[in-house]
């Protein structure tokens, strides 16, 4: 009987899950409709700049996320994640859409690192900072970034009195796969760039998911049936780092954007 119960809880919050989420598609795509576009949003003031909480910690992902109010419920938002680290802006997006989705964003930073509220210009020099330590290893920001950058608007990073900390433990960059991570070509990027002893990397291997450090001369014996088997592991342990569209937005692009 107990399974049972269990069962049909079960079934229940699954048909609860797809009502809540079927809604949600609903109210975007009317929101969609007739939303205007993001260039637009620039005169709506900026209501909030969140930042995950332990963003001075350069070895933690640093999220970002921002919105701007409009009118009849729009917010226009801007969201990028950041590995200071290494490869700079792994993901970011802006556009607009709902309260209900903003919220929605704001409670997976809370839930992961917890969020706080900052000065815009903190932000702008973390994001400016990042993509010229990324770019000196021959990383580009996600395509994307503009957008992002359009929610953010006129900040000045200069005027930030924090000092922006960037690369691994050692000083040096330090390379975590993740899962969409097209690793192989990271790691020939750094060794180019750096030489062997030039940064570390993390790649989990074996079944078991153990994690090694390996330099770039380690990574470059290993064979093609192992590489497999790392980024597969890979896929299976770090599963909170999203898509990587590095190296996609040139130079002209990008000041653009600013």
């Amino acid at each position: 009987m107990a399974k049972d119960t269990k069962k049909r809880q079960k079934q229940l919050q699954k048909k609860n899950a797809k009502r809540k989420q079927k809604r949600a598609n609903i109210i975007r795509r009317e929101v969609a409709t007739a939303a205007p576009s993001l260039s637009r949003t620039k005169e709506w003031p900026l209501e909030a700049v969140w930042i995950s909480a332990d963003w001075q910690d350069p070895q933690q992902l640093t999220q970002i996320l921002l919105m701007r109010r409009g009118s009849h419920g729009h917010v226009a938002i801007g969201v990028v994640l950041i590995d200071r680290m290494c490869l700079g802006v792994k993901n970011a997006f802006g556009r607009v859409t709902t309260e209900f989705e903003y919220k929605e964003f704001l409670n997976k930073i809370e839930e992961t690192q917890g969020a706080i509220s900052v000065d815009p210009n903190l932000v702008a020099k973390i994001i400016r900072e990042s993509v010229a330590y990324a770019s000196e290893l021959g990383f580009r920001p996600n395509k994307d970034l503009r957008q992002a950058l359009l929610v953010l608007g006129d900040a000045e990073p200069d005027s930030c009195p924090y000092e922006i900390e960037m690369g691994g433990p050692d000083g040096k960059p330090h390379f975590v796969a993740g899962p969409y991570d097209n690793t192989d070509k990271i790691m020939k990027t750094l060794t180019k760039k750096l030489g062997p002893d030039g940064f570390s990397s993390v790649l989990p291997v074996g079944p078991q998911g153990d994690v090694m450090a390996l330099n770039s001369d380690q990574f470059m014996q290993i064979d093609e049936e192992q590489a497999h088997e790392l980024i597969q592991a890979n896929e299976r342990i770090v599963n909170e780092r999203v898509e990587d569209n590095t190296i996609e937005l040139d130079d002209d692009d990008f000041r653009s954007a600013e």
